[in-house]
C-alpha cells in the first residue's frame, strides 16, 4: 500500500502520540462556559485560509464544517486526513507576563464514496478544551490577605459520521451525526496565608457529558465558464440538550499554602452524582468561494451562534451571542506533474475575527488572527503535506484583564488513493 511505502503515516503517528501527552492548554478564559471552543473547520488547509469552510468543497479534503462538501469526493478515491496542532502562547497584564505551550492531535478524518450520488465520512476532533491555573491575591488592610487559587482541565471531544448526497450536478446536501463526550474538572481554594487560625475553603466539581448532536449543510455550484465557479454554502445546527452528570464537594481546610500539607476539617456540601442537561444553542452560517480552475480561490464565511440560551443543569449562564467572520484564499502557480516543486505548491493566506461568548467587566473577550500556509505535493504520489501558521491575540489588558498573544502551528497529511476501480492489465 502506498500509504505505508511513503512512511508518512508511521512518522506522523509517532509525533501525534508524543504531542498528545501534552494536552493541557493555558488559557484563563477557558474557565467560562464550555471552555475554549474548536470549530469543525480545523483542517490544516482551511485554518491557513482563516478558517473559510462553509462554501469550500475539495475532492481531496475532508471538510466537516459543511457536511455537504463530502459530495465533492471523487467517485473512486479514498481520502485520509490527519493533523496535529501546537499552540505557543504568552499571557500578559499591565504588570505581569508568562508563556506556555501545548500540543495535541487536531483531527483524524476518512472519506470515501458509497454510490454515484452518496458520499460518506467519519472522524474525530476536539470540541472544547479547558486548561487554567490562576492564583489571585487580594490584600486587605487590618486583616489577613486572601489567596484564591483556581484551576481546571478537561474538555469535550467529538466523533462524527457524515453523509452527503448529490442532488443533480451542482447541488449537494449533507448531515453530520456527532457523538459528543468528555469531562471537565474545576477546583478552587480560598486561603488566608497570614493567619493560621482562619480556615480555608476548597471546592471541587466534575462534570461529565455525552450525547448525539446534529448539523446540516447545503452547497450549490454556479458555473460561469469551464474554469470559473462560485460555490455558495449554508450550515445549520439545532439546539441540543446534552445529557450530563456532575459531582460536587466543598470542604473547610487548613494548610495548603506555601507547600504545606492540606488537612480537611469539615465537609460543607457533598453531591456524589447529579443528572441533568447542558443546552448547546443553535448555530447557523453562510459562506462562499470563487474558484478559477486549479489556479486560485478566494472565499469568506460568516457564522453566528445563540450562546445567550446556554444553560447547565437548569441554570442560565451570562454568555453572549457569538459570531465569526473569515476571509481567505489559495494560489497554485502550476499544477502539472513536470513543474518544479515551488510552482506545484499551494500557497494560502487568510484572516479571521471572532466575537466570543465572553464579556468580563464590560470588556468583550474577542479574538483576531492572521494565517498563512503551504501544501507540499509528494512526487509520484497523491499525498500532500500541509503546514499552517496563525498569529493572533485574544482579550485585553484593560481593567486588569489578561491579553493572550498566540502563534498556532498546524501540520497535516492528506492521502488520496484510488481504491474503488478495477485495474486493467495488458
Amino acid at each position: 500500500m502506498k500509504i505505508l511505502k511513503t512512511g508518512i503515516l508511521p512518522i506522523l503517528l509517532f509525533f501525534v502520540l508524543g504531542a498528545s501527552a501534552q494536552t493541557r492548554i493555558n488559557s484563563p478564559y477557558s474557565r467560562y462556559g464550555l471552555g475554549e471552543l474548536y470549530g469543525k473547520n480545523n483542517n490544516t488547509a482551511l485554518l491557513a485560509m482563516g478558517g473559510i469552510s462553509i462554501g469550500y468543497a475539495n475532492p481531496t479534503m475532508v471538510n466537516p464544517a459543511n457536511p455537504a462538501s463530502y459530495g465533492a469526493f471523487d467517485s473512486a478515491t479514498f481520502v485520509f486526513d490527519v493533523g496535529i496542532f501546537a499552540d505557543f502562547k504568552s499571557l500578559k497584564t499591565t504588570t505581569l507576563s508568562e508563556s506556555g505551550y501545548f500540543a495535541s492531535l487536531n483531527y483524524l478524518y476518512f472519506g470515501f464514496p458509497v454510490t454515484k450520488w452518496w458520499r460518506t465520512s467519519l472522524g474525530m476532533m476536539p470540541f472544547s478544551k479547558i486548561g487554567y491555573d490562576v492564583n489571585i491575591l487580594v490584600e486587605l488592610k487590618g486583616f489577613s490577605n486572601v489567596e484564591n487559587s483556581i484551576e481546571g482541565d478537561g474538555g469535550l471531544n467529538q466523533f462524527f459520521w457524515g453523509n452527503a448526497f448529490n442532488i443533480g450536478k451542482n447541488f449537494r446536501a449533507g448531515i453530520n451525526t456527532t457523538y459528543l463526550f468528555g469531562e471537565s474538572r474545576r477546583r478552587s481554594i480560598i486561603n488566608f496565608p497570614d493567619s493560621i487560625l482562619i480556615l480555608g475553603t476548597k471546592t471541587e466539581s466534575i462534570v461529565r457529558g455525552g450525547d448525539f448532536i446534529f448539523d446540516y449543510g447545503l452547497q450549490y455550484d454556479i458555473h460561469f465558464n469551464k474554469t470559473k465557479k462560485l460555490t455558495i454554502g449554508l450550515v445549520y445546527a439545532n439546539s441540543i440538550q446534552l445529557s450530563a452528570t456532575r459531582a460536587y464537594l466543598a470542604t473547610t481546610i487548613s494548610g495548603a499554602t506555601d507547600g504545606s500539607v492540606e488537612v480537611v476539617k469539615d465537609t460543607i456540601a457533598y453531591q456524589p452524582e447529579e443528572t441533568g442537561t447542558i443546552l448547546l444553542p443553535d448555530r447557523m452560517g453562510f459562506g462562499f468561494t470563487f474558484k478559477n480552475g486549479e489556479s486560485w480561490l478566494i472565499g469568506a464565511d460568516f457564522e453566528w451562534q445563540n450562546w445567550e440560551r446556554f444553560e447547565g443543569f437548569g441554570v442560565l449562564d451570562t454568555l453572549n451571542n457569538s459570531w465569526r467572520f473569515a476571509l481567505g484564499g489559495e494560489f497554485r502557480p502550476k499544477h502539472t506533474s513536470i513543474s518544479s516543486l515551488f510552482t506545484r505548491m499551494t500557497y494560502r493566506l487568510g484572516m479571521r475575527y471572532n466575537k466570543s461568548y465572553l464579556s468580563i467587566a464590560n470588556n468583550p473577550i474577542n479574538e483576531f488572527g492572521i494565517s498563512f500556509g503551504l501544501t507540499f505535493p509528494l512526487k509520484k504520489s497523491r499525498t500532500t503535506l500541509d503546514l499552517g501558521i496563525e498569529i493572533g491575540k485574544r482579550g485585553t489588558t484593560k481593567d486588569n484583564l489578561i491579553q493572550e498573544n498566540f502563534v498556532n502551528f498546524t501540520f497535516g497529511v492528506s492521502i488520496n488513493e484510488y481504491w474503488f476501480h478495477k485495474r486493467k492489465f495488458q
